[in-house]
């Protein structure tokens, strides 16, 4: 079974400490149910008690600190030395697979978490991962950055292609890492998580790490960004009409969204019988290209969509045999 390690509460040690935003966010963490949740010293400080679940991980700076907190089980740390301690997982940064040779010394490590490897996508991406499980034949974490704006593909990559079964992400890309969200709906897509799980919740999740970050998420973000669902042209709504597997690699519904149908200068008929439909608009066949005429050249008037307001006003100018 392939284990996420969800780092997002260790990259947040820069912000302001909003506490019930963060326990909150926390509480919503637990119910994707990643397989382990990792924290730093701060938060996990600033929120303890934890609420209940059975893998946490916490980021310590150096191996002595672990005595400090005889609960946790697991740990990483970036500066361990090999061997250290069981309970603890080095963290090794490569950039480049050819960097491996430099933490030669963790060769024998019964446990690694390898972070970085940004380009591996530009080049033998399989080699290299099948050179890294060579090198460490333990139990390597792979936790790819995004520097190239890749970390999603090759964390996809190494879970799908079957390169190893554990990989680190942050949800919404916090601290520069493939997004825990993007990379739980490739798996859910794959067959590698639960299908009929749920997701409902990642809006107010999204609406959470702005208000953590103070960044707000492009509108086309895969899986949160608010207009994914949204479409306009008029042969793309038609086929998601007839067939939304076709379009939409998920239901909008399994991540707490909803198809809005976006009328403009683009539109097509069958736009105008979705939107008439959604609005509970009466309406006979022969009135549907009259107000399509009508819809786009409101659109290109506007530079761009046509609210339900200023459609349904049209609609009903049209179906009452009036000008626009």
């Amino acid at each position: 079974m392939i284990r996420i390690t969800d780092r997002t509460m260790s990259c947040l040690d820069g912000l302001p400490p909003d506490k019930p935003a963060l326990s909150r966010f926390l509480a919503l963490l637990v119910e994707t149910d990643p397989g382990a949740i990792e924290l730093s010293e701060r938060v996990y400080g600033l929120l303890s008690p934890l609420p209940e679940y059975p893998s946490y991980i916490l980021r310590v700076e150096r191996a002595d600190d672990v005595v400090n907190y005889p609960h946790i089980a697991e740990f990483v740390c970036p500066s361990a030395p090999a061997g250290v301690d069981e309970r603890i997982r080095p963290e090794l940064r490569l950039d480049y697979i050819g960097d491996i040779d430099n933490v030669a010394g963790y060769a024998g490590c019964a446990k690694a978490r390898v972070s970085g490897m940004d380009g591996a996508l530009c080049g033998d991406y399989p080699r290299a991962f099948a050179r890294l499980k060579e090198y460490f034949r333990g139990d390597i974490e792979f936790c790819p950055t995004d520097r190239f704006h890749c970390a999603t593909a090759l964390a996809a990559e190494w879970v799908t292609g079957g390169a190893g079964n554990r990989i680190v992400t942050a949800f919404g890309g916090a601290g520069g890492f493939a997004p825990t969200e993007e990379v739980m709906m490739i798996m859910r897509m794959n067959g590698l998580r639960g299908g009929d799980k749920n997701y409902g919740f990642f809006p107010e999740m999204a609406s959470l790490f702005s208000k953590i970050t103070g960044k707000d998420a492009r509108p086309n973000k895969p899986v949160t960004g608010r207009r994914i669902f949204h479409v306009e042209s008029g042969v793309h709504v038609d086929g998601i009409l007839k067939q939304p597997k076709c379009y939409e690699p998920y239901p909008p519904e399994a991540v707490g969204q909803e198809r809005k149908i976006i009328l403009g200068k683009q539109s097509g008929a069958a736009s105008i019988r979705a939107k008439l439909s959604e609005l509970n608009m009466e309406y006979a066949e022969g009135d549907v290209p009259r107000i399509l005429e009508a819809v786009r050249a409101k659109g290109a008037e506007n530079g761009g969509a046509v609210t339900d307001r200023e459609f349904a006003a049209i609609a009903k100018f049209v179906t009452m045999g009036l000008s626009t």
